[in-house]
């Protein structure tokens, strides 16, 4: 019997990549349908978890810079759909775009509003003060949804 899985992913990180193996060897079925998500956060991704800030271009390049980074993350998701359905894996992808406050209301509706078996993300393993303000986004996003949730660390 098919099963609905869903990941929500950021294509460009590491932990998606690590997901996406976990599951496969050890988790995922032949038959099972999965539902690729990728929800883009505008208005964050200009924020850099390195040192250095990032010297940003005036103000009328903005709006090319966010097509460039569209490009590349949904450029990611394709790359990772398709070593998915190399690996026989049928996969519907869904790509949502939103501000940070809402992210979470993004994935959390879209996924009740499906009957989807098993919800899979990646865990960015928040330490310290960041997870205190920032919250984890995989805690908020188990404890919404009506599906059972696999989170990956």
């Amino acid at each position: 019997m098919s099963r609905q899985i869903a990941f929500a992913i950021d294509p460009c990180s590491d932990e998606a990549k690590r997901t996406i193996e976990w599951s496969k060897q050890n988790f995922l079925r032949s038959e099972d349908e999965i539902h690729a998500i990728m929800v883009l956060v505008m208005d964050s991704e200009f924020l850099d978890d390195q040192e250095d800030p990032i010297e940003l271009p005036p103000t009328d390049s903005f709006k090319e810079i966010e097509k460039e980074m569209t490009a590349e993350k949904v450029n990611a998701m394709n790359e990772i759909v398709k070593d998915m359905e190399r690996s026989g894996y049928q996969v519907i992808t869904h790509v949502f775009k939103t501000d940070s406050s809402h992210a979470c209301t993004v994935l959390i509706d879209y996924l009740n509003s499906k009957s989807m078996d098993c919800l899979i993300m990646g865990s960015r393993n928040l330490l310290g003060w960041k997870r205190f303000f920032m919250g984890s986004f995989s805690d908020y996003v188990q404890c919404h949804v009506n599906c059972p949730v696999l989170i990956i660390k």
